[in-house]
């Protein structure tokens, strides 16, 4: 295996539990490969075995922080055995995340599980190189002949490991909703970190109007509709929002007549509703990190604010705002620091009543913030 020369300020990081490469931890960043699996070490000194990989964040993972233990199907085997330990604890239900990246100790790799189907979504194509090893991990802990499915960034479509792709979408129960999720298909119709913000819509939408901002795959809408909110509107840039909103509301056999979906500007809808002083109950923000619209973009590390000042607009005393984001490099406290921002312009009083993270199945690297798959806010607007 390649030795590569860390810096010394790389060392500490690392040790105490770091799990990301960056290439700026190389001495010489010409030592980058893709796909290598490597060994760091600095002046002679071991530190960690890890894999190098072209990705969106980083440049690679640490594997192993011991300097002997080999990467073969018993180590794999071996992260598979802790998460599944970890899950036993908790009552997931039939749709959950089983290995949840670098929070399970292997970067790069998402497992999810829909009644009984697992999809691993590989982050790079670097570990999918090995997934003859770690698919032997995964059988020896979960046993052979389930359905294994699988996908890489780009790929637009799952494809079948073990067992037969399902005719059809999966109809996913979730706390007595019935949630359809297509596996034939890379996106994600329900997206499982949001489990306890569907809880929290159904639970507190009687009699309220909501309105429900680039939140597609959190199924918040459909879960505020059982939870007899008298109307919604929702508003999302993409025609899939509209299909899989539809979907969810004839699986549930709720009235489609009290959902109106707008596919559009999330801007444009805001004028619009200013325009017409329309006002809402509850209201769900959940944009993403990026997007391109017809006229407009948005930009969550610059755009915000501006969005929340909009939405604060459409509010009035006893309304509440639900703000969260799944974007790595956006954390909890620059969420509260934006809102904060926001709510000292704003004439009325905004409050953070509570806050919104990840569901238990979702484990996280407590030396790694960025691990935290949810961060969100829920405002209460008060005179």
């Amino acid at each position: 295996m390649k030795k590569l020369q860390i810096t010394g300020k790389s060392v500490r990081k690392f040790e105490d539990g770091y799990p990301v490469v960056n290439i700026t931890d190389f001495e010489n960043r010409q030592d980058f490969e893709d796909g290598a699996w490597v060994q760091l070490e600095n002046h002679g000194h071991f530190v960690a075995t890890a894999y190098l990989a072209k990705q969106h964040r980083g440049a690679g993972y640490v594997l192993s922080l011991r300097e002997n233990e080999a990467i073969d199907e018993r180590f794999f085997a071996s992260k598979f055995r802790a998460a599944q330990a970890k899950r036993a604890a908790i009552n997931v239900g039939a749709a959950y995340r089983v290995f949840n990246d670098v929070g399970d100790g292997l970067g790069g790799l998402i497992v999810d599980v829909y009644n009984g189907i697992y999809v691993f979504r590989w982050q790079n194509a670097a570990l999918k190189h090995q997934s003859k090893l770690i698919y032997a991990g995964f059988e020896k802990v979960f046993g052979k002949g389930h359905t294994v499915l699988t996908t890489t960034p780009g790929q637009e479509k799952l494809q079948v490991v073990t067992g037969k792709m399902p005719n059809g979408p999966v109809l996913v129960n979730e706390a007595g909703l019935s949630y359809p999720v297509d596996l034939t298909v890379r996106r994600q119709q329900l997206a499982l970190e949001f489990r306890n913000l569907r809880i929290w819509a159904r639970e507190n939408s009687q009699q309220r109007r909501i309105l429900n901002l680039y939140s597609a795959e959190t199924g918040v809408v459909t879960a505020a509709m059982v939870g007899e909110a008298t109307e919604a509107v929702t508003v999302d840039p993409t025609n899939r929002a509209t299909t899989t909103l539809q979907g969810q509301l004839t699986a549930n056999n709720l009235d489609q007549a009290a959902v109106e979906m707008r596919t559009m500007d999330i801007t444009n809808y805001l004028n619009y509703a200013i325009k017409h002083e329309l006002t809402f109950d509850t209201v769900f923000v959940n944009p993403p990190a990026f997007v391109r619209g017809k006229k407009h973009r948005f930009d969550l590390e610059q755009d915000l604010g501006d969005l929340l000042t909009q939405v604060l607009q459409v509010t009035r005393p006893g309304s509440q705002i639900l703000v969260t984001t799944t974007a790595p490099s956006y954390s909890m406290k620059r969420l509260r620091t934006t809102v904060n921002d926001v709510a000292q312009n704003y004439t009325g009083h905004v409050t953070v009543s509570s806050e919104f993270h990840s569901p238990e199945d979702f484990m996280t690297n407590s030396a790694n913030r960025q691990s935290e798959a949810l961060k969100g806010l829920r405002l209460s607007i008060t005179e």
